[in-house]
């Protein structure tokens, strides 16, 4: 059976290519059977797979998936952490909007997070701008479901998180966080734990750019079923 592989992240430079296609021998191929293929035919990735994590089509798999005709396996490295869209967003994100948007009468706590890129990380300083790649399906799945938690779980009433895609230069917002509620305590936080899940979470990675034309991958956490 043909799989198409495709690479995110740093796994991407390794192999030269956002996608492959490799043969697999098995009636009833799985994923671990998948990666080891890949392993084989990819000397470049032999040995580093381990804490990457497998994905078919929205939902994270571990290697006993039993994989179909016409699937697709994403290897996603640890994130360091998809079109204009409600959660991913190619355009400079507008904090204004998500105001406007949250407006709640019930509410007299509004907190917002804004994760702005700078111009030093690790000893360099001559950040110029992170490129943000996201797996948009899982990503957007992700940022739904932490918003969705941070209601369910604190005092608030409402709850917005929106991440750029694709090159944020310094001094742009990458991340916001919208939180209202009722009162201060419960919406400061809820708005914590959004941030810090979606950077415990979500398939995003950053490669930052250096005002001398080279760059970077950011080491980042495993993902998990």
């Amino acid at each position: 059976m043909n799989i198409q592989i495709q690479f995110y992240g740093g796994l991407r430079r390794r192999v030269g290519s956002d996608t492959t296609t490799i043969h697999v021998d098995a009636e009833a191929p799985t994923v671990g059977d998948a990666v080891e293929a890949v392993q084989r035919e990819i000397p470049a990735l032999k040995g580093i797979l381990t804490s990457v994590a497998r994905a078919v089509g929205d939902e994270i798999v571990n290697d006993e998936h039993i994989l179909e005709e016409g699937d697709t396996l994403a290897l996603l490295p640890p994130v360091s952490g998809g079109s204009p869209g409600r959660y991913l967003s190619e355009e400079p994100l507008d904090q204004d909007r998500l105001i406007e948007e949250t407006a709640d009468e019930r509410c007299g706590a509004l907190v917002v997070f804004s994760g702005d890129v700078r111009n030093h990380n690790k000893g360099r300083d001559d950040v110029v701008a992170i490129d943000y790649e996201a797996h948009g399906p899982i990503a957007t799945k992700v940022l739904k479901t932490i918003e969705e938690e941070a209601l369910e779980q604190f005092d608030i009433h409402q709850c917005r998180v929106q991440h750029r895609v694709g090159r944020v230069e310094v001094g742009q917002s990458s991340v916001l966080v919208v939180c209202r509620g009722a009162h201060r305590g419960a919406t400061f936080e809820a708005a914590r734990y959004a941030i810090d899940e979606l950077k415990r979470r979500t398939p995003l990675w950053k490669r930052e750019c250096y005002a001398d034309g080279t760059d970077r991958y950011l080491d980042g956490t495993p993902l998990e079923k």
